[in-house]
């Protein structure tokens, strides 16, 4: 099947999804049509039916398997299928090594590789018991798709800083930072409690829910504040957390919503008393790096937020102007600063405040896109 498209957009990634990681393909490729006559968007099956920007025509890859490598693989080859019949797309926006190495096997197409996350780091958090010679063979794909590609984008300059140590040039490297949109204004949820908290989200081991369930006990004199979880995964991800919450004598402070609609989403963060991003010490946050797009969201709504002190986040905020920050991985320590929210509205003010400003003058979707535009406006010139 040809579709006659002059560029494409591919990642291991279902979409639309209720994951964070959507918000940023959606601009991304909603961009894409505007500079784009035809663009090809390539995705993992998403049962939704949710309409994508005019210009872009969406082919999903269908495949049960549940082997992560497995349905990479598979994804892989199916994907370099389908570019056998494109020849005559010129730009590839991929963002991952399985889309990557399709799309760097045609010299015809200037390829885009955004770096949000590598699998040789990310996999090894996921699955602990992954082998060592595996991790190695993903590390000379990852080399591979890093070095062969023409530009690489990537949302922080401690993800820029980790691929530079990895021997990528530096010139080729452009930061464009994530960013939110300024939601409308609406009523207090009537389904929640009067005093509430939120972290919202995936719930991967990097994200640190186990280190907030921890802190809720520290948090027990306050029987009226409860945690509101919005996942971002279907509810039998959440069973582990459950238990653990039950263990710890919290589950009657913890509410559990499910794969919101992004306005309900937005309903739940305005109204919270702070909303949290609890990251851990791991190597997936500090020596990759992230841009956690909870943060610019909870911004976005005027919300104060609470983060584990690390670059990623100071990069974004500053500490004690913008943000209350703790201890990476110190339930007593994140228990603390939430405390400190609760009990002093007149710091919810300033931070909240403050961080809106900031969304504002740099981080909204509308000067984000400027900077990617830029990049697209002058791709051929950055590469040739």
């Amino acid at each position: 099947m040809q579709t006659g498209s002059n560029a494409i957009f591919a990642t291991f990634d279902p979409y639309p999804s209720y994951k964070g990681s959507a918000i940023h393909i959606e601009k991304v490729t909603e961009l894409m049509a505007s500079k784009f006559l035809k663009t090809l968007v390539v995705t993992l099956k998403q049962h939704t039916d949710k309409p994508l920007a005019p210009g872009l025509h969406h082919i999903e890859f269908d495949q049960d398997e549940s082997n992560y490598l497995k349905r990479a693989q598979a994804y892989s080859k199916w994907l370099d299928d389908l570019l056998e019949s494109e020849h005559q797309l010129e730009v590839g926006h991929f963002r991952d090594i399985w889309s990557g190495i399709p799309i760097l096997k045609r010299p015809h197409i200037t390829s885009i590789f955004e770096v949000n996350g590598l699998p040789s780091i990310e996999l090894a958090s996921r699955y602990p018991y992954i082998g060592e010679s595996t991790i190695e063979k993903i590390k000379l794909l990852e080399g591979e798709c890093l070095h062969k590609c023409q530009l690489i984008i990537c949302p922080s300059e401690t993800i820029k800083n980790h691929l530079i140590k990895r021997r990528v040039l530096a010139n080729k490297i452009h930061v464009v930072s994530n960013g939110a949109d300024i939601p409308v204004a609406m009523d207090r949820p009537t389904d929640l409690p009067p005093e509430y908290i939120v972290y919202f989200g995936a719930l991967q081991p990097w994200q640190g829910v186990d280190v907030l369930l921890k802190a809720m006990q520290y948090l027990q004199d306050k029987p009226s504040l409860k945690l509101v979880i919005c996942s971002s995964h279907k509810p039998k991800f959440a069973r582990p957390f459950i238990k653990l919450a039950e263990k710890l004598l919290v589950s009657d402070q913890i509410v559990w919503k499910y794969q919101l609609h992004k306005d309900q989403l937005h309903q739940i963060i305005q109204h919270a008393i702070c909303s949290v991003a609890p990251l851990t010490e791991c190597s997936r946050n500090l020596e990759q790096g992230c841009s956690p797009l909870k943060i610019f969201e909870s911004m976005a709504c005027k919300t104060p937020v609470v983060a584990s002190d690390l670059p990623v986040v100071r990069e974004i905020l500053q500490a004690d102007k913008e943000v209350k920050l703790c201890r990476p991985g110190r339930p007593a320590d994140l228990a603390r600063c939430i405390r400190l929210m609760v009990d002093y509205p007149e710091l919810r003010t300033e931070l909240s405040e403050n961080a809106f400003a900031k969304i504002i003058s740099k981080y909204n979707w509308n000067s984000i896109n400027r900077s990617l535009s830029m990049i697209y406006d002058n791709i051929f010139k950055l590469v040739f």
